[in-house]
């Protein structure tokens, strides 16, 4: 194990493109050392050249967080050849868009699995290895608080995921880890882009007349980019939000008020 206390390592799922990366990219240039893990392994090479080019220390590991299995080993991985995390994302997330009376079981396990399932075996992995300050950071969604007729094994395992931060920011704050959530509304990431599409084919109108209409109207009058999340991810894993922990921070541009 590699042992530096001046050292900030954060480890990021999901980090190959979109949100994973922004958040990878901005926790860099606040001198952590990132750590992008993604099953997309071509992807993730690509991304942590970009992010050296940056001058920021990234590295990428290939991880199907489908299998609970590699989580550990990647896990011991990090501690080893890295170093001991002082942050966690869970940011890894999939989605479903179907009419609920057609979600079949495999749909419903894709989805819980990679949402929720992982980010609490990596948790639990990474946390023996966590000092006193170190932090957790959950991405979540404002989708885990209204319906979702089409991606409603998506909506639930983002609303377990909001429940299961409060538990693990009681069970790990004796050890002085806290843990958070964040929850984007509508961002500009291929995700967004995929839902859109899909809820065009399933509603049929274009791709941007389905996003509107899932959206509905955003007070501040536009869609979020990933970097105002990462910023905000920044935030809850530095000491400047040392006394917050079990909360869920709303990153939507007003959306939530309607």
């Amino acid at each position: 194990m590699i042992l530096n206390s001046n050292r900030k390592i954060a480890l990021i799922t999901g980090a190959a493109r979109g949100l994973g990366l922004q958040i990878a990219k901005e926790l860099g240039v606040n001198d952590y050392e990132v750590v992008l893990l993604d099953r997309r392994e071509e992807l993730l090479a690509q991304s942590v050249g970009k992010l050296k080019d940056l001058r920021i220390n990234a590295y990428g590991l290939g991880c199907d967080l489908s299998n609970i299995d590699e989580i550990s080993s990647v896990v011991d991985d990090v501690v080893h050849s890295i170093g001991s995390p002082h942050v966690l994302v869970n940011n890894a997330g999939v989605n479903q868009v179907k009419p609920l009376q057609d979600v079949t079981s495999e749909d419903w396990d894709f989805v819980m699995d990679i949402n929720l399932k992982a980010s609490f075996f990596l948790m639990q992995a990474v946390v023996p290895f966590m000092s006193k300050g170190s932090s957790i950071i959950n991405i979540s969604s404002i989708a885990a608080n209204s319906p979702r007729p089409l991606s409603v094994a998506y909506a639930a395992s983002k609303a377990g995921l909001i429940s299961m931060t409060k538990t693990a920011a009681v069970a790990f704050a004796d050890k002085g880890i806290r843990v958070n959530a964040i929850c984007p509304g509508a961002m500009e990431t291929h995700l967004l882009g995929e839902m859109s599409e899909s809820m065009g084919d399933i509603s049929g109108v274009q791709p941007k007349q389905a996003l509107m209409d899932y959206v509905g109207h955003i007070p501040l009058g536009r869609i979020g980019f990933p970097q105002e999340v990462a910023q905000s991810v920044v935030f809850l894993a530095s000491p400047a939000s040392s006394y917050i922990t079990g909360q869920s921070i709303n990153i939507c541009g007003g959306l939530t008020l309607k």
